[in-house]
């Protein structure tokens, strides 16, 4: 009896400990999207060094920019621009093989008045295309490339193009 106790109560922990792993635990493309709404988050806080916590140190992209030119370049544009608003339309998960992933990522910035404000004149701001190459370093999806394109709201995917009439009914 003692020995068919035992053996129950070794299946029972095997059986709770193979749900807890593979019940609980968030998919890698969760974890990736996770990371690029902290950026979106980063990026209407005007918060450069979240962003920057987001970013592989090993970045580059083909326009030769560096960890340290995106810094920059954040500076630049929370220089210019006031009240950013960052909506993340879609995302195309085109290759998840950790460490490394690829996806697509439409958005549509704006900036200065409120946001409410924006949905009664229907002014949308300037969607953009992202190719971004996410590496995993110690548990967190960063950026290790990116490059982006601006692009017309006729060129958004079908989910981007239903998420910012969403957003902005009157378009």
């Amino acid at each position: 009896m003692y020995l068919k106790s035992i053996r129950f109560a070794a299946l029972l922990l095997l059986v709770l400990s193979f749900c807890s792993w593979g019940c609980s635990g968030k998919s890698e493309e969760d974890l990736i999207l996770e990371t690029i709404d902290e950026i979106g988050d980063y990026g209407e806080d005007r918060d450069k060094y979240g962003i920057l916590s987001c970013i592989s140190d090993s970045y580059s992209d083909d326009k030769e920019r560096t960890k340290e030119n995106i810094e920059t370049l954040l500076e630049e544009n929370f220089g210019k621009y006031q009240g950013i608003v960052v909506n993340i339309l879609g995302t195309e998960f085109i290759e998840v093989n950790p460490p490394h992933a690829h996806v697509e990522i439409d958005t549509a910035f704006s900036s200065g008045a409120a946001k409410m404000f924006r949905k009664l004149v229907r002014f949308s701001g300037h969607c953009y295309r992202f190719k971004v190459e996410f590496i995993k370093e110690v548990d967190q999806w960063k950026v290790k490339n990116a490059s982006w394109e601006y692009i017309t709201e006729d060129e958004l995917t079908a989910e981007s193009a239903k998420i910012l009439k969403e957003l902005f009914p009157k378009l």
